[in-house]
């Protein structure tokens, strides 16, 4: 998976780093608790080419990032200056806990088999009330595109795999269009929500 985002980095990047997602990122936001001694920890998990480490860097939240592919964590460490590791959902592992964790368009890299694990993951580096954004492709079942694959999700299949994870209360769910011009006719499954 790395490989594809390693070997088209400069269009990936062209594509993706002027999307606008301030929507999802106000509804997110507005989920993260405060943090008593300096500003809330936000994790940018699966950061691609740096566009949301940057905003959320410029909102004065203290950022940290990942990704699986070498060129998107440069990327990312260019951009939007935030320290950021070389590391896959599957081995996701922090020294310290977040106040909120932002999965744009990552964990729909992750095989259904293995999700509700890394979900669990994720969840564990949350602080109590802390929030999580994660978006997915509309649709059922996992498939194969350019080499990638992705695992799709019905906002029915998102909450089921939210409340089997049994670490969250109820979800914030809502269907998007996809911002890049190109794409308009994609639609996303997207939800914030909040450890217990």
């Amino acid at each position: 998976m790395a490989d594809y985002y390693d070997r088209h980095a400069t269009i990936f990047i062209a594509t993706t780093r002027d999307v606008d997602m301030s929507d999802a990122r106000e509804r997110f936001l507005a989920a993260v608790p405060a943090r008593a001694n300096g500003p809330a920890r936000i994790l940018d998990a699966g950061s691609g080419s740096g566009r949301d480490a940057l905003a959320l860097r410029v909102l004065g939240y203290d950022v940290k990032a990942f990704d699986a592919s070498p060129a998107m964590v440069a990327a990312t460490q260019a951009h939007a200056a935030v320290e950021t590791r070389l590391m896959c959902f599957e081995d996701f592992a922090w020294e310290h806990s977040f106040e909120g964790i932002w999965a744009c368009a990552s964990l729909l890299h992750v095989s259904d088999a293995d999700l509700s694990g890394v979900v669990d993951r994720l969840a564990a580096h949350l602080v109590p009330g802390g929030a999580l954004y994660l978006s997915f492709k509309r649709g059922t079942g996992a498939r194969v595109k350019d080499g990638r694959r992705f695992t799709d999700m019905t906002a029915e299949g998102l909450a089921a795999l939210l409340d089997g994870c049994g670490a969250f209360n109820e979800p914030d769910l809502w269907e998007s269009r996809d911002c890049r011009p190109d794409r308009t006719s994609e639609v996303w499954v997207n939800a914030v929500v909040n450890k217990t």
